[in-house]
């Protein structure tokens, strides 16, 4: 799994195992040869140019076969060197994000509580205006705070996670009361196709996490292209239930609805970018699905012409 999620260090694996087998092999062609050069010196015995033949080239043998196995060898060791400290330096800076994400978390909380009470108690408009701003810019620096920590976890193996009945559509409706001031505020309409009774077989934290990114990426994919409506659908299916989440928004070429759940992956110029983000969203929504057990796609007819991001997970025992 950690090689799936790290192609480099699979790359560079790769290239070990290849400079070992090579090694194997020249060390095989020198025995090959030395004992050849011995078995024709014993057939001969009583000529002597043969024997004087046969050290040369076991000479020769030895010398160029010893040359080539210290330079396989220096390559195994400098790479082998390489990827230690390629993982070091991963682990380090996993290690520095978690530090510094949960650094940013407590003065924000703070700034949230502060921008709560100034929109609380202000009669000003400005006051309150200005208030609002700072609530929905800490919302949205604490959602990527917390896609960082998600990201650290996930990478580390130490997201653990606990399948039971899940109620979907009490899910749902939680996630879009999460985002539905700034789905009022951009006017865009959300709305829930599912019956009250439909139950996954999922972890509740996971599935709150994966319907946040889902509806807060659908958010932002309409407001950079004007779109208007996002919609949640969940029904039961012959291998489990679908969840989808269905915008009008931004889209993305057909091409690209693999590599969109990459980490970091974004589309377009990011000089030139409209959509805000990290491109850890949907990357985590997918590890997430996976280890929930589940499968994940996403579909788009093309740019401007919105997406849809369909999950199938087991059904719950009813």
């Amino acid at each position: 799994m950690t090689l799936r999620r790290d192609p480099s260090k699979a790359m560079q694996l790769g290239f070990l195992a290849l400079l070992l087998i090579s090694a194997l092999t020249i060390g095989w062609w020198m025995y090959d040869h030395v004992r050849y050069a011995r078995l024709v010196e014993q057939r001969f015995a009583a000529d002597p140019t043969v024997a004087a033949d046969s050290d040369k080239r076991i000479n020769r043998v030895l010398w160029e076969g010893g040359f080539f196995l210290v330079v396989l060898i220096g390559g195994m060791a400098v790479l082998t060197r390489s990827i230690r400290h390629d993982a070091e330096l991963r682990r380090r800076q996993q290690n520095f994000l978690a530090a510094v994400s949960h650094e940013f978390k407590s003065p924000l909380a703070s700034i949230q509580l502060a921008a709560e009470t100034l929109v609380l108690r202000s009669r000003e408009t400005d006051s309150q205006r200005l208030g609002r701003r700072i609530l929905e810019d800490g919302e949205r620096l604490l959602r990527m705070i917390d896609n960082l920590l998600d990201t650290t976890r996930l990478e580390e193996g130490r997201q653990k996670l606990a399948p039971q009945p899940t109620n979907l559509h009490a899910a749902a409706v939680a996630a879009i009361n999460e985002i539905a001031e700034r789905a009022r505020l951009s006017n865009i309409t959300v709305t829930l196709d599912a019956t009250p009774d439909l139950a996954a077989q999922v972890d509740p934290a996971a599935l709150a996490t994966v319907l946040r990114n889902l509806l807060d990426n659908a958010v932002k994919a309409c407001v950079a292209s004007h779109g208007h409506s996002i919609t949640i659908r969940a029904a039961r299916a012959p291998s489990g239930v679908t969840l989808a989440v269905i915008d009008d928004g931004l889209g993305f070429p057909p091409e690209d609805a693999a590599m969109i759940f990459e980490k970091f992956h974004r589309l377009g110029d990011e000089l030139r970018r409209t959509m805000p983000g990290t491109g850890l969203g949907l990357y985590i929504v997918k590890r997430l699905v996976e280890l929930s057990g589940g499968s994940i796609e996403a579909k788009s007819e093309g740019p401007g012409k919105g997406a849809a991001v369909t999950i199938r997970w087991p059904e719950a025992a009813r």
